[in-house]
């Protein structure tokens, strides 16, 4: 009887593990948010500023990062789990467990790592012809994102020399200013003198 109720409690264990396993999209989700927690600590480490051009920047990051799971990550259904895994030096490398619903990412180094290291996307290795086109918009879309914060960053300094120009026009006008207000204290010091010493 307690092996039957064992059994019955071990099979039941394995049908709700089976239905509560987390999808693709969850996979994926989970996964963004782990890279954008990477990105974001490393440019607070690199001490870049909550500025437009790093915000860009970011943004260029988590698109290929996206693009890179969309076309090459790939699920693996083991009944009461499932993983998935990218492509890595020839080798499948594991970058995530589902079970119970949640996904399990692993250090979010190692996730960068897989997903740099993973073998670079190209038109060859996709069979879809969704994905090439896909892959191309990404790549059209990263290049204007890139040249959109080049463009920024130029602008950036060149408000940041007109400005140096304005401050130090500012600070000559407030010097020739303090000058000649000076120079007209001096005289009427020293025509207040002149009439104290003539009266």
């Amino acid at each position: 009887m307690k092996k039957l109720l064992f059994l019955v409690l071990i099979v039941g264990v394995a049908i709700i593990m089976s239905l509560t396993k987390p999808d693709k999209k969850a996979h994926k989700e989970a996964m963004m948010k782990a890279i954008a927690e990477y990105v974001d600590d490393e440019a607070e480490d690199r001490g870049f500023g909550n500025n437009v051009l790093t915000n860009l920047g970011k943004s260029v990051v988590r698109s290929a990062a996206s693009l890179a799971i969309d076309l090459k990550l790939k699920l693996d259904d083991y009944f009461v789990v499932n993983a998935t895994h990218i492509r890595m030096d020839g080798k499948d490398q594991m970058l995530s467990l589902g079970l119970f619903g949640k996904v399990i990412t692993f250090d979010k180094n190692m996730l960068r790592e897989a997903l740099e290291k993973g073998d670079k996307l190209q038109q060859k290795d996709l069979d879809d012809p969704d994905d090439k086109e896909a892959l191309r918009e990404a790549k059209k879309a990263e290049k204007a994102a890139l040249k959109e914060a080049k463009k920024r960053e130029k602008e950036a300094k060149k408000e940041a020399k007109r400005a140096e120009r304005e401050a130090k026009k500012a600070a000559k006008a407030a010097e020739k200013e303090a000058k000649r207000k000076a120079k007209e204290a001096e005289k009427e010091a020293k025509r207040k003198a002149k009439e104290e010493a003539e009266g």
